[in-house]
């Protein structure tokens, strides 16, 4: 079993370059040799023991996923992507189990090829973020662009960027907490070079989160639950504060401003350099607020059964009327594919079965994870590494994306095993490996 981590920790960050979605076959091909392994050794190890709440929480979400497969105009369609949906369970399943297969000493061997992979990945990024292409562009069919950077890493970015946090972990229970952070401070300076700013400032939030949770002391769950409810029922008072698209992107602009005509003289577009144009950060949050505005009255109207499994998609397309923004300019549909918020879109599609089942699952999870943490340093990074994903969650991924949940699935069995590892095992081992 230590055999399969590894291979997926070394290897996982390493395929993103190539392609983000290769991840998913990678995940899949652990999770059937870990199955094969619990399977091989069913009668040498006593039957596992499964939290009660946690499948009463994963049946009530299954379930609102088949109710909201038939709820959209295509269900044939919906139940493909549902039995994805199912097979992701599944695969969480087995792989968050198998990690209870290792010991401290294959925890520790694990996560230092986590360790090794994301310095690879982090070298090559590096690079090429000070040459501006000069390795990518070898075999990337792409244009760098001062507005956009290297768009078409950026899900190898978050990848890399949760792999980098999980190898800082490691180093932290080496008690080397200076080359953990620097490590960290390498990865912002690569994802904001990359064009991942929410790898960037996710790193920075989730250092942050972790320490304050760690601080709080004894209500430091209770204090999370409320957080994560304020967040989860959002949709139905955010509106009711005056909040606008409208408003909020006008103090974007106001903020971030626009770019300098030198700045876009660096894109190698020929252009009218009289007037300004809105910077790429200004463009992604004033359009992620209309889309966020949108979702949210659209989520108002059928706030119980939602409107169908992957009926994000039906808001958007080539009918769909154009957001303009008086400062921004043209924008784009209601919702681009996804509306870029988890939260928003589980409510959109599942409704409050699907969104109240995932809260539940959620606190349930995080409660598990903190009666695990042995010490300070495994509770601060394990939420830190958590408040980074919750980060993805809110502004990257769609909730769905078999991409998304691969990584998802592997930093959450990983985590199963870290919050348990004490520092003074992984002096320990390093002993042991030195002998």
């Amino acid at each position: 079993m230590a055999w399969v981590f590894t291979f997926g920790g070394l290897f996982i960050p390493i395929i993103t370059l190539w392609n983000s979605r290769a991840i998913v076959p990678l995940v899949v091909l652990m999770a059937l040799s870990s199955l094969a392994i619990i399977i091989k050794t069913r009668h040498q190890r006593p039957p596992p023991k499964w939290d009660k709440y946690l499948i009463v929480g994963v049946c009530f979400f299954l379930a609102s996923i088949l109710l909201s497969a038939y709820q959209v105009s295509n269900p044939q369609v919906a139940m493909i992507s549902a039995g994805k949906i199912f097979s992701n369970v599944f695969i969480a399943i087995t792989l968050i189990y198998a990690v209870t297969f290792l010991n401290s000493e294959d925890v520790i061997k694990v996560t230092r090829c986590i360790f090794i992979g994301a310095c690879i990945v982090g070298g090559f990024l590096l690079y090429d973020v000070l040459t501006k292409g000069d390795l990518s562009l070898l075999f990337k069919n792409m244009t760098y662009t001062y507005m956009y950077k290297f768009f078409w890493f950026k899900s190898a970015a978050a990848v890399f960027t949760t792999f980098t946090m999980i190898a800082a972990f490691y180093l932290a229970l080496k008690n080397k907490i200076w080359v953990s952070l620097l490590l960290l401070g390498l990865a912002v300076f690569i994802t904001i070079g990359v064009g991942n700013r929410t790898a960037a400032i996710g790193i920075i939030i989730a250092l942050l989160v972790g320490i304050t949770y760690q601080l709080i002391g004894r209500w430091r769950h209770k204090a999370l639950s409320g957080l994560l409810i304020l967040a989860f029922t959002v949709p139905f008072y955010v509106l009711s504060f005056g909040v606008t698209a409208e408003r909020i992107s006008q103090i974007v602009f106001d903020v971030v401003g626009t770019i300098p005509a030198k700045s876009k003289m660096q894109t190698g577009h020929k252009q009218n350099l009289d007037f300004e144009v809105p910077t790429s950060a200004s463009l992604a949050v004033a359009y992620r607020m209309y889309v966020w505005e949108f979702v949210i009255e659209r989520i108002l109207e059928r706030p119980v059964q939602g409107w169908g499994l992957k009926a994000s998609k039906q808001f958007g397309g080539e009918d769909a009327e154009i957001i303009i923004d008086p400062n921004m300019g043209t924008l784009g549909e209601p919702v681009p594919l996804h509306p870029h918020n988890g939260i928003l879109q589980v409510w959109l599609e599942l409704g409050a079965i699907g969104a109240l089942s995932l809260l539940f699952l959620i606190l349930r999870a995080t409660y598990l994870l903190d009666q695990k943490c042995r010490s300070a340093t495994n509770r601060i990074w394990t939420f830190s590494i958590l408040a980074l994903l919750m980060c993805f969650f809110a502004f990257s991924y769609s909730v769905f994306s078999s991409a998304w949940l691969a990584l998802a699935i592997f930093t959450f069995a990983m985590l199963n095993a870290l919050s348990a590892t004490t520092p003074k095992q992984t002096q320990q081992t390093e002993k042991i490996d030195i002998v």
